[in-house]
């Protein structure tokens, strides 16, 4: 098969098994219908809860909700990846999950015990969905004396791009198309239940916990200059670092320990099980902290509400888009601003308006900042250097969608679309969890 061919097929066979989650999810492995939760437009509204004793466990009930979908795309990425498996996957990484992050491995071969997929081939295909699926992203934290109310807000805009089909259809329809199945777990092995989005086990984008702690992830883009250094070494994902913050922080500092406790993957190329792995975080919790994490394999810099020192901002306001602000990026590898405009123009449009609002903050001013258009290449109109981003001569980025997190109130505010043509939906996790 021809790589282009077999892209076409891949990209199908993903907007099917999209098209499915919907109907295949509202089953558990015992028969049972899950619950929907939600009071306004259950039908979009539908909340999935997946309770398991173990690890093991969670995965054996992945493995049959999805055992269709999972056989279908193990089998495309046996075609198209039919010589790389062995050689990307060996034994030793294996090995390696299990000494890092043992619940991960556990997971996995639970669906492979319910599937018949070696663990080898769900790791590539891990790799392939987190690939395809890639984001460039703009968040803004706010707490405290920064809002009228003593509130804490993490509002955060997934971008994906628009290029041509395969990524219309890929990266931009999937978001969405995800972003509307909320699943909830509990695992009685790990401290915490929590919230996510995306694909169970596979590509979990986990939220919210059920302590408060709310997650966004804007990424960091690696310089293409050969000659500049990027700080590259195994360890943990930063998206799988990210669910276990979930699992097992009850608050920011936790989660800035967990971090800082761990050795960290910072793959620039395809070198581990994910792709173009994130090397920024940001997290709120219930207690009012708010923290920006920028990390790669050697370096890390916890930035918190209270680091006035780092940020030269007021206290109570973190900002954040897709190159490392604080971290030296000769450092780590990270593009300059120079070296890619859009994220330098979000980031200094996000701070002007949470400075400017200073003290003022409030949930609907966090609406207008994820729908902001007056920052950009051109003041005047829509374009990727806008908060929420459009498609211009310059990038072919679009935000997918937008969420606002107040985790005092274990609230998410969420709009499926473009937050300049969306309205926001409420999500009440206060009885959920």
């Amino acid at each position: 098969m021809q790589g282009k061919q077999a892209a076409i097929f891949f990209t199908i066979s993903l907007v099917l098994t999209a098209v499915l989650l919907p109907v295949v999810a509202f089953r558990t492995p015992d028969g049972q219908k899950t619950n929907t939760l939600f009071h306004e437009r259950p039908e979009e509204k539908t909340l999935h809860r997946l309770d398991a004793i173990s690890p093991y466990e969670y995965g054996m009930k992945v493995g049959f909700i999805f055992n269709a979908q999972f056989k279908f795309l193990s089998t495309i990425v046996r075609i198209i990846d039919k010589t790389r498996i062995q050689n990307t996957f060996r034994d030793d990484q294996i090995q390696y999950i299990e000494q890092f992050f043992p619940f991960f491995a556990e997971e996995l071969r639970g669906i492979s015990k319910t599937t018949h997929i070696d663990v080898h081939t769900l790791l590539r295909l891990q790799s392939r969905l987190s690939s395809l699926l890639s984001s460039e992203c703009t968040t803004a934290l706010a707490t405290g004396k920064a809002t009228r109310n003593n509130e804490t807000f993490l509002l955060f805009n997934m971008d994906s791009s628009v290029e041509d089909i395969r990524h219309i259809l890929v990266s931009t329809l999937l978001h969405r198309l995800f972003s509307f199945k909320i699943w909830v777990v509990q695992i009685c092995t790990m401290k915490y239940s929590y919230a996510f989005w995306g694909i169970p086990i596979l590509l979990e984008y986990p939220f919210l916990n059920e302590k408060g702690v709310g997650w966004s992830s804007p990424g960091t883009i690696f310089t293409k200059n050969e000659s500049r250094y990027i700080d590259e070494g195994p360890g943990m994902s930063t998206m799988l670092l990210e669910k276990l913050a979930m699992m097992t922080c009850e608050n920011v500092s936790e989660v800035a320990c967990l971090y800082k406790n761990t050795e960290r993957a910072s793959p620039k190329k395809e070198t581990w099980c994910h792709q173009y792995d994130s090397s920024s975080s940001c997290f709120c919790d219930s207690d009012g902290g708010i923290l920006c994490i920028e990390q790669t394999h050697q370096y890390i810099l916890t930035v918190f509400g209270n680091s006035t020192e780092i940020t030269g901002a007021p206290e109570g306001i973190i900002w954040h888009a897709n190159h490392h602000q604080w971290l030296d990026p000769m450092r780590t590898g990270s593009v300059f601003p120079s070296e890619y405009p859009s994220s330098a123009l979000r980031a200094e449009r996000a701070y002007e308006l949470l400075i400017n609002q200073y003290g003022n903050i409030t949930l609907e001013f966090c609406k207008l900042i994820t729908s902001d258009h007056k920052g950009g290449f051109d003041v005047n109109g829509k374009d990727s250097g806008d908060i929420c981003r459009h498609p211009d001569n310059t990038s072919s980025i679009l935000t997918a969608f937008s969420w606002i997190i107040m985790p005092k109130q274990h609230m998410v505010y969420w709009t499926h679309t473009s937050p300049c043509e969306g309205i926001f939906f409420d999500y009440d996790f206060s009885e959920i969890f």
